[in-house]
């Protein structure tokens, strides 16, 4: 941006915005932006949009308060109430709070909005909600079953205490550089995954999902703040195997760090005839507590990349496929960072 009177706004790709977006009115506003974008005038715009030149500041300016969705207006002269940055976390328990109150179906667009009026007295569109939950890194994912034996009260605990764990782990060791690792396995090729597809609305389209009982596992880990992970495809799991993969992720950490390894509490993982390798110290998750472990949403977009929706030939197939699937997700930077990234976690 050229104009001192105007914010920055670089980062954003206005043209791809404005090849999808529906609303008319929103267009207009995403195309006098672009133009911004490539240093004319506000006046210059104005008279290319046919808007007035004293609005436009005021659209650069709820855009980059409140991102896309601060584009979106009522009807009318009045502008919507916008959810304010300070109480953003404070929306995020709400929903987490309506999520588990719901005594069974989903929350919708229209729950949401409704959230945000009667909690926050906010007064949002659809397309406003999702633009606000996107910005707030809130998506769209499958739950899992929730075992009777887990408790909130333990899993909170851990997270309120997980600082001090780890000043207790660094004081031991005299080192306070240190990587967080999740670990996990999952078992592919046995009674395969569907996923969603396009097509045609109002159909359900067949696919494919196989019925054998071959398969194999993929053994992982990931480390979100460095962005770093690896796995190993094994035919099956045992404490030798975990042996292994301790072994593996020793030699990932970086140099003259320590890794913290966060893992459940299975007897192949916890069993003392396991040599912990000196740079890493187990922390064991609470009981009955797989939530707390990004990894499981990483099995489910290995699931959806290329383990779905498929009927493997061989065990071999089964091999490849999955570390193909691993491959895929890995080498593209940010991935693991912005699934196993978690604020209570950061060192």
């Amino acid at each position: 941006m050229k104009h001192d009177n105007l914010p920055p706004i670089e980062k954003y790709d206005f043209a791809a915005s404005y090849k999808v977006e529906p609303d008319p009115k929103i267009k207009i506003k995403l195309l006098a932006l672009h133009h911004f974008q490539f240093g004319l005038s506000p006046a210059e715009v104005s008279k290319m949009v046919l808007a007035k030149e004293k609005t436009l500041p005021s659209w650069v300016d709820a855009l980059v308060e409140f991102d896309y969705e601060g584009l979106i207006e009522r009807e009318g002269r009045v502008r919507k109430p916008r959810l304010p940055p300070e109480k953003e976390e404070d929306f995020k328990i709400e929903l987490d709070k309506m999520q588990v109150s719901f005594q069974g179906g989903r929350i919708t667009a229209k729950n949401i909005k409704q959230l945000l009026t009667d909690k926050f007295d906010g007064n949002y569109s659809d397309s406003g909600v999702y633009s606000l939950l996107d910005r707030l890194n809130i998506v769209w994912i499958s739950g899992r079953s929730k075992d009777p034996k887990s408790s909130e009260e333990a899993i909170l605990a851990f997270k309120e205490n997980f600082p001090d764990e780890v000043e207790k782990i660094t004081k031991q060791i005299k080192n306070d550089q240190i990587e967080v690792w999740w670990p996990d396995e999952s078992r592919i090729g046995q009674q395969g995954s569907l996923t969603r597809q396009w097509a045609t609305k109002g159909t359900r389209p067949r696919v494919i999902r196989p019925k054998q009982f071959i398969s194999t596992s993929v053994l992982g880990a990931i480390c979100p703040d460095k962005d770093k992970g690896y796995a190993l495809v094994l035919a099956e799991t045992n404490t030798g195997m975990m042996q292994l993969h301790l072994n593996q992720i020793s030699e990932q950490v970086e140099d003259g760090y320590h890794a913290i390894i966060m893992m459940d509490r299975a007897s192949w993982h916890t069993t003392e005839t396991l040599v912990i390798p000196q740079n890493i110290s187990i922390l064991p998750l609470p009981p009955y507590s797989p939530e707390l472990n990004p990894m499981e949403q990483v099995w489910q977009q290995l699931r959806e990349i290329g383990l779905s929706n498929t009927c493997f030939k061989n065990y071999h197939q089964i091999v490849d496929a999955g570390g193909e699937a691993w491959n895929c997700f890995g080498d593209e930077e940010g991935n693991i960072q912005n699934i196993g990234h978690r604020t209570w976690a950061l060192i």
